[in-house]
């Protein structure tokens, strides 16, 4: 009988090095092999040089999150939203990083694509193209839709609609008037011009696939629509609201006869060096501080 294909994938490592050691060491006691990143592996935490290193020994294969297009396409898209701090922030996180590990970056791919039990899944930061949409269908027009007060129950059915935009006939057209309106020597277009000439999903529509597995959104929200289901896992060291403090998160997907199973596997790792590690460090930006020490 053939032995069932068992991935770990996990997300928002953000330069967090005990619970992505934590993460990783653990799935390596599982006998896991195929690993996956669903980006966002460095910015903001004080260890993102440390951090690529530790992927690129457990052979992680990584896709780009926002943190990593900074560094790919420069901060200047992403203007809109960049204040002095976070500017500041990335030009810290760039300092730490070598040639080897900026072009490496640089190479990694915005999806991919599995098939596991004969589902067809996609793997990405986020099912929309954070290159270009990060204010009117970002993370925070999908958190609202959620009740994060209580259960995290849906207020409304529309949650995942906004996905629906990517490789619409509206974003291709919104693209070439962005690009029109800007020239293409712009900055400010780099962005639009990366997303034209390679899009998120190749041009395919999210419901060609039956499953998106994605990142940015940092806490674990399932969601779906008719034709796709919707899992946003948990940032690998961030705790919200009712998360355990001390544990570091990843999913492993298991294929089944016909179909997957997606399990949220908790891991305890050394909180404490990790807040010391974010005090002590350097970097202009010590935000994240609040989602790791409470």
């Amino acid at each position: 009988m053939k032995e069932k294909r068992k991935i770990a994938i996990f997300a928002d490592a953000h330069s967090l090095l005990e619970p992505t050691k934590a993460a990783l060491e653990d799935i390596s006691k599982r006998g896991i092999t195929e690993i996956y990143s669903l980006g966002d592996n460095i910015g903001v935490g004080p260890n993102p040089s440390e951090v690529l290193e530790l992927l690129k020994e457990y052979n992680v294969k990584s896709i780009a999150g926002n943190s990593e297009e900074y560094i790919s396409l420069g901060y200047e898209p992403f203007a809109s939203y960049f204040n002095s701090l976070k500017k500041q922030s990335h030009l810290w996180t760039l300092s730490k990083l070598n040639e080897k590990q900026i072009g490496q970056i640089k190479l990694f791919p915005r999806f991919i694509e599995l098939t596991v039990g004969g589902k067809k899944i996609a793997l990405c930061h986020f099912a929309n193209d954070v290159r270009i949409d990060f204010l009117s269908r970002s993370t925070w027009t999908y958190q609202n839709h959620f009740d994060f007060a209580g259960t995290g129950a849906r207020f409304d059915s529309s949650a995942s609609q906004q996905f629906n935009y990517t490789n619409s006939v509206t974003q291709l057209e919104e693209i070439e008037l962005m690009i029109k309106k800007y020239c293409t020597n712009s900055p400010f277009v780099r962005g639009y011009l990366s997303a034209r000439e390679n899009p998120l999903f190749a041009k395919k529509k999210v419901d060609f696939y039956d499953a998106v597995i994605q990142g940015h959104v940092h806490w674990k929200l399932y969601d779906d629509n008719e034709k796709t289901k919707f899992y946003s896992i948990r940032a690998v060291g961030m705790a919200y609201r009712n998360d355990p403090i001390d544990t570091a998160s990843y999913v492993i997907l298991e294929e089944q006869e016909e179909g997957f199973k997606l399990e949220e596997v908790l891991v305890k790792y050394d909180r404490e060096k990790m807040v010391s590690s974010i005090l002590a460090s350097d970097s202009p930006d010590h935000s994240i501080e609040r989602f790791v020490k409470m």
